[in-house]
C-alpha cells in the first residue's frame, strides 16, 4: 500500500519547539488530542489524499516530539 517517509525535518523541528515549551502533563494531553485528530482523518478521508497525508505527517511529527519529551534518552 502506501509507504511514507519520516516526517519532514521542518515539521519535526517545529513540533519539538512547540512541545518543548509545554509541561510534561500538557504535552501528554496534547498528544491525545493530536492522536484523536489523526483518527478523525482516518475515519473521514478527504477526496484529496495528499491533504490527508500532509495532516498525517504533522500528527506523526507531533507524536514523535511528545515521545522524545516524555522519554528523554539518558
Amino acid at each position: 500500500m502506501f509507504t511514507r517517509r519520516s516526517p519532514d525535518s521542518q515539521l519535526l523541528t517545529d513540533a519539538r519547539r512547540r512541545i518543548g515549551r509545554m509541561t510534561p502533563e500538557a504535552a501528554r494531553e496534547y498528544s491525545i488530542t493530536v492522536w484523536a485528530y489523526g483518527m478523525r482523518i482516518a475515519e473521514t478521508p478527504s477526496p484529496h489524499i495528499e491533504d490527508d497525508l500532509g495532516e498525517w505527517d504533522m500528527c506523526l511529527a507531533v507524536l514523535q516530539a511528545v515521545h522524545e519529551r516524555l522519554n528523554p534518552r539518558t
